[in-house]
């Protein structure tokens, strides 16, 4: 592939972190070594200076006490590069784990991990921790259910190691029994909210916008506070971070089980239009590799649809033509419409 990360060898699973740390992109995923199939999870690691062109680093984490090395996410505190992963043991239990680095290339594992356990009763689900920034201290969410009703829990710390429970950010059954990645990440002076749930509105990745003043979320729209962040079918769990220009970034994992092909989306700036919705478009750097007609999209008697070979993979009504933009790669088609208001993302072979 020529503008995605993508791996010829083992199973490319999920992105797990995104950051900017010492001059480069570091990005962290889901990673099985051995096999092309999920398994045994470690924390695969490339780095990039353009967003584009990425080099495979050394694995980053590597279950040893723990089963699995589960997602996560990354953060960058007085010089040091954090890493904050689920780990899975092989009771069935789960806690949160931290490793860091000085380097960017080598991690330790946190001599205090666990850091977290869940406060839940046995049963809970309780995984993804999420850390930002938040004024001068950090944020932790992780995604969490019980007795069938999703959550997302909150935790605050000044050192990224002594974290204190602060309740539950959100609780609602309507999105399965567990939240998948959340994140909060402030974008043109509002809020948006991530999350992943368990049931399609119509897709799995949703974001609200709002107001969060450290403790609770406000939504800007409290009869459908969730909308899709992407309408294709081969969109999932988002990783986001802040570069060194302010950019707000956005890489996902697309992911086709019918074809069982898998890669590291196009990264996204995220910027609000001039209705307050969150806007997508593809960074500055693939701005010449966009284009604006597509031999696998076509607008025809009020349909959008993206094709291959005669087989429709996405199809949707719209009352008029959006405007459109493409990036095409090997085996995927990302479309951009109406200047970013709304993305598809399809694996097409």
């Amino acid at each position: 592939m020529k503008y995605h990360y993508s791996r010829k060898e083992g199973w490319l699973g999920n992105p797990c972190g995104l950051v900017y740390f010492k001059d480069k992109y570091h990005l962290f995923f889901q990673l099985n070594p051995y096999l092309p199939r999920y398994g045994l999870m470690h924390w695969g690691h490339a780095v990039s200076e353009d967003l584009i062109s990425w080099d495979e680093c050394a694995v980053a984490i590597s279950p040893e006490e723990e089963m699995n090395c589960g997602s996560g996410s990354a953060a960058v505190h007085d010089g040091k590069l954090w890493l904050f992963y689920n780990a899975k043991y092989p009771d069935g239990s789960e806690a949160i784990c931290a490793a860091y680095s000085e380097d960017g290339v080598c991690f330790t594992k946190h001599s205090g991990n666990p850091v977290l356990t869940s406060p839940l009763e046995e049963g809970g689900k309780f995984r993804e921790p999420f850390v930002f920034r938040y004024k001068n201290g950090f944020r932790m969410l992780i995604g969490a259910g019980k007795d069938g009703i999703a959550r997302v829990l909150q935790y605050e710390s000044e050192d990224l190691t002594d974290w204190k429970y602060m309740g539950e950010l959100l609780i609602d059954g309507r999105y399965g029994s567990v939240i998948e990645v959340p994140q909060l990440i402030e974008v043109d002076g509002k809020w948006v909210f991530i999350i992943q749930s368990e049931k399609h509105f119509p897709t799995k990745v949703l974001f609200a916008t709002g107001d969060y003043d450290g403790e609770a979320f406000v939504f800007d729209d409290d009869k459908e506070p969730f909308k899709p962040v992407d309408t294709g079918t081969d969109f999932l769990n988002p990783v986001t971070c802040e570069d060194n220009e302010g950019r707000k970034i956005l890489m996902a994992w697309m992911f086709s089980m019918k074809m069982n092909s898998s890669a590291i989306s196009l990264p996204r700036e995220m910027f609000l239009g001039r209705k307050g919705e969150l806007c997508l478009n593809p960074v500055a750097e693939l701005k010449n590799r966009q284009i604006k007609e597509s031999r696998f999209v076509s607008y025809a008697s009020g349909r959008l649809r993206v094709f291959f070979e005669g087989r429709t993979l996405f199809d949707k009504a719209y009352r008029e033509c959006p405007e459109i933009s493409v990036i095409e790669d090997v085996g995927t088609v990302e479309v951009f419409l109406d200047g970013g208001r709304e993305n598809i993302s399809v694996f097409i072979c």
